[in-house]
């Protein structure tokens, strides 16, 4: 009973037959608690990574459950009795957490809806070619029922004519009862010509990471503007500053069109807080005096040799917070979405992560106020899903915050909802209440039928500011007309 790293069959394969035949020699019985992630990975010599597919794909099937703050379980089903009646629910994410997410709903759906018995069928697609993956799917005709999707792409979605509205679905759909319970912007960004499509399943803000633990090390403040962010990259970029932690620079941050949305949605911070915006009333105003201010900060990082402009256009949406939990710099843009993230790339226990890592909103312009970017993933139904009804109703259950708030706040993920903050602990939970509080006062990306084409001009605009030696006055002004004309 050993995994075989020669063979051809995946890791996480082994590990979940391993586990199976465990199962049916009556090693761990229904009812009895198996061990535990980190047991399995030592028992096994595997990562992280093919352990959590295999408890994933298992607790899919039905074979085991997870009680957050108990364990995994094995299901009172056992592993061998046939597979359950009813419905499979394929649905199709850029994050393989929801797994858990899922798998826990599905079992509390099951455990109360035995006519209705619900199999969930959950994959996980490349961030970057997400969206292009699932319009794809959708015009071959092998869409999922159910996609979770950036919030910001959900007028587009339905402007195309391939999401159901909820109040189709379900003509009794409470859509301002729910309203009146998210933040505002949530609500928006989920709305398409005064149906709402989307049913939001977490918030997140763009911050800046940076860590905590040598921060206080140096006695230094996490900086509040764009003056303090270069105090503090020089400090960190003194030799002896830089031999003592073995960082290769101060800062990293997504800088191109090969991070996708998250360069957009780390950068354009910069923009708001200078008091550049993208379009006002419907027009656009980015070709402005605040935004070439903006523009010309971010050239400057490369050219004080706070980042490589080089490196920062290839790096990928994950890559900063990756050499932030890997120790190669000292501060990271991201999102508030990335905590789980950064602590399964570290190597520290989860209950240490807080006194490594510390979070910040993005540093603003001297002398204004920081903005950061909200967003979040919704839920959507696909119009090829043959029985939405049952489906809306099983999402209405993965959105209830008495049922997934033990488990968010396990996996450092908020809910969109302002009473979420207060069932957290300002201690225990420090870095949630700080991505709770930067959400409430945070600006959203605008809510446009078009903005994946939009932002993918917004991206090759940072690229050409932080790596190109064109005029910063000319990208702002083709970048504006290309955009226009996309709006248009």
């Amino acid at each position: 009973m050993t995994i075989d790293r020669n063979s051809p069959l995946p890791l996480y394969h082994q590990l979940k037959t391993l586990i199976l035949e465990q199962i049916e020699a009556g090693t761990w019985r229904p009812g009895e608690r198996i061990p535990t992630e980190m047991e399995l990975c030592q028992s096994y010599g595997i990562s992280r990574a093919p352990v959590r597919q295999a408890l994933a794909e298992l607790v899919g099937d039905d074979v085991i459950v997870r009680r957050p703050g108990r364990g995994t379980f094995v299901s009172e089903r056992g592993a061998f009795q046939s597979a359950p009646e009813g419905r499979v629910l394929r649905v199709t994410s850029s994050d393989p957490s929801w797994q858990d997410v899922l798998g826990l709903v599905s079992g509390i759906w099951n455990a109360s809806q035995a006519s209705q018995r619900i199999t969930v069928e959950s994959t996980t697609v490349d961030h970057n070619t997400f969206y292009n993956s699932l319009t794809t799917a959708i015009g071959a005709g092998t869409a999922p029922d159910v996609a979770m999707v950036d919030c910001v792409w959900v007028p587009g979605l339905a402007r195309a004519g391939f999401l159901f509205p909820l109040d189709e679905i379900d003509p009794h759909f409470d859509q301002s009862g729910l309203a009146s319970r998210l933040y505002p912007a949530f609500a928006q960004a989920n709305s398409y010509d005064g149906h709402l499509y989307g049913l939001p399943a977490k918030a997140d803000a763009s911050l800046l990471w940076y860590r905590w633990d040598w921060f206080e090390q140096e006695d230094l403040e996490p900086p509040q503007d764009w003056d303090d962010l270069v105090s503090v990259s020089k400090y960190f970029s003194r030799r002896e500053v830089t031999r003592r932690y073995m960082i290769s620079h101060p800062l990293a941050l997504p800088g191109g069109r090969s991070a996708g949305e998250a360069t957009v949605y780390n950068l354009m911070p910069f923009i708001w807080s200078a008091g550049g915006q993208l379009l006002h009333e419907g027009e656009i105003v980015l070709d402005s005096l605040e935004t070439r201010q903006a523009l010309e900060f971010l050239r400057s990082l490369g050219v004080r040799g706070i980042i490589d402009p080089a490196e920062i256009v290839q790096y990928r949406w994950d890559t900063g917070p990756y050499m932030l939990a890997k120790g190669q710099v000292a501060m990271a843009l991201g999102g508030s979405y990335q905590a789980e993230l950064i602590l399964r790339m570290s190597s520290w226990r989860r209950d240490e992560f807080p006194a490594r890592v510390g979070c910040v909103s993005l540093p603003a312009a001297p002398g204004m106020v920081p903005v950061s970017t909200i967003g979040g993933t919704s839920y959507v139904v696909l119009k090829q899903c043959e029985y939405a009804d049952v489906v809306l109703d099983f999402l209405r259950l993965a959105t209830e915050p008495r049922v997934i708030e033990s488990l968010y706040r396990s996996i450092l993920l908020n809910l969109p909802y302002p009473s979420f903050l207060e069932l957290l602990d300002p201690e225990r939970d420090r870095l949630l209440v700080s991505a709770a509080h930067l959400i409430a006062a945070g600006r959203a990306r605008p809510s446009l039928p078009g903005y994946f084409r939009v932002s993918r001009q917004l991206q090759v605009m940072f690229e050409d500011v932080i790596s190109g030696e064109d005029a910063i006055e000319d990208i702002i002004r083709r970048t504006a007309d290309f955009v226009g004309v996309l709006l248009e």
